[in-house]
């Protein structure tokens, strides 16, 4: 989670986050009406919309989302949109034959480069509930309390 994404670097960082992706299957807002597919929205009309608009949701879902240490096969993004703050949240699924600490350990790293090179707030990832402290792998620079390994 990238807490507090300033509105006018929303569309940079989806634009990053996609290109880790190997296909994006669809964007969809909240709002009626407002659905389409990855060929209706570019990030940049998005990055609008969110900034523009009134309270919102924006629903990306990607395929084969590359990180150092695996390919997430879905991952599903949530822009989230309230009271003129966006916040970016990422969710998933890992199959990957016990590697979760590493692929965790590794969106860490990534996620603090985010985190600095578009000025967020507070990032976080962890288990669902993942706003949860104690089902935190990280929080900002901090490890834990989920261990990154199982000794």
């Amino acid at each position: 989670m990238f807490e507090k994404v300033p509105p006018q670097k929303i569309g940079e960082l989806v634009s990053e986050l996609l290109s880790h992706a190997g296909e994006t299957e669809c964007i969809e807002f909240s709002e009626e009406n407002a659905g389409g597919d990855s060929r209706a929205f570019t990030p940049d009309e998005l990055a609008d919309k969110l900034s523009t608009g009134p309270d919102l949701t924006a629903m990306i879902r990607v395929r084969r989302f590359n990180t150092s240490a695996a390919i997430i096969d879905l991952v599903l993004m949530r822009a989230i949109k309230y009271d003129n703050i966006i916040d970016l949240e990422i969710s998933f699924d890992i199959d990957d034959g016990g590697k979760s600490t590493e692929i965790m350990q590794a969106l860490h790293q990534y996620a603090l480069g985010i985190a600095s090179s578009f000025s967020t707030g507070d990032v976080y990832g962890g288990m669902e509930p993942a706003r949860d402290c104690a089902t935190r792998y990280f929080t900002n620079s901090k490890s834990g309390p989920l261990p990154f390994s199982e000794d």
